[in-house]
């Protein structure tokens, strides 16, 4: 091979590697009207709602999360209190809205440094291959074996409580996953031609790793984070359904859940509906972001990979 071949091909990947989120988004255009489409532009609605909704709390909530009115407690939906007041006369409707942003915050905190952690580890795992590859491997599959919420409750029992803690305890338990899809994405492209071309004209690893095995690994980056994102939310809800998420009286839909279960008996369904509505409402949302950009990316996986 000339080195004016050789080259070529390691500039070739580069061009493929930048081109791959601009075919993406074309794909997502073209197939917006198919059942994958539909599902991710949804989600992706949903999604950016619930961040209006978060950032614009403090303007669009009628009523301070955490004033208690002089009303009797327990008030049914009215339209002074669009969705009721809870037990101890809080507005809920008011707590529902700034308890978007406390979802968002946590959500976004464990997300992007899982992220951060499991991403270039997983990089430099799938690379170097050997006893190092073999070691973290056992390390993230055991971390990975481990019931998430159980081991999230653990972290956070050690941590405290608060919203960045609680975005540690979920970056714990979702490193593995980012580290298994970024490794194993590797293995296939270290593998690849122009890696080897690379190598003969005397690129040294890191270059190599980060210019151009990075880019083509990035692609499956956006589908594993919808998805891990969608289930954060469960698991932020139900640490602090679990006492273990924020403090009292801190407007959370999981905390609100909490405390509202107790009068579910008295007839006082407002209080434990509405929250539980708009996790589900979120959760779906996104899973269907993740899901349906899984169906229309995995093809361009598939061809980016031949």
């Amino acid at each position: 091979m000339t080195e004016a071949a050789a080259q070529q091909q390691t500039e070739q990947p580069l061009e493929r590697s930048s081109s791959s989120v601009g075919r993406l988004l074309d794909l997502l255009i073209q197939q917006r009207r198919s059942l994958a489409g539909a599902m991710f532009w949804i989600g992706v609605v949903v999604f950016f709602s619930f961040i209006f909704i978060g950032l614009a709390a403090p303007l669009i909530a009628p009523y301070n999360p955490q004033s208690i009115f002089l009303t009797p407690p327990s008030q049914p939906p009215t339209l002074q209190h669009l969705m009721g007041t809870d037990d101890l006369g809080r507005d809920i409707f008011s707590r529902v809205l700034w308890g978007t942003r406390s979802s968002l915050e946590i959500v976004a905190i464990g997300s992007v440094l899982a992220l951060i952690v499991g991403f270039p580890v997983g990089l430099f795992s799938g690379y170097v291959g050997g006893w190092i590859d073999r070691g973290l491997v056992l390390v993230m599959d055991s971390v990975y074996a481990f019931p998430g919420l159980l081991l999230a409750a653990i972290v956070a029992l050690f941590l405290g409580k608060g919203v960045f803690n609680i975005g540690i305890a979920i970056t714990v338990i979702y490193v593995p996953t980012y580290f298994r899809v970024t490794r194993n994405h590797t293995i296939s492209v270290r593998e690849e031609t122009f890696v080897e071309a690379a190598r003969a004209l005397g690129a040294n690893s890191m270059t190599i790793l980060w210019s151009y095995i990075a880019y083509q690994v990035l692609i499956s980056i956006p589908v594993v984070f919808s998805l891990s994102a969608a289930d954060a939310i469960l698991t932020a809800a139900g640490l602090s359904f679990l006492g273990l998420g924020l403090e009292r009286p801190a407007p959370d839909w999981g905390l609100d859940l909490s405390d509202a279960q107790k009068f579910l008996s008295s007839g006082a369904w407002w209080s434990s509906v509405f929250p539980g509505v708009m996790i589900i409402i979120f959760t779906v949302g996104i899973a269907f972001l993740g899901e349906g950009l899984s169906d229309i990316a995995n093809p361009l996986l598939r061809k980016e990979r031949a």
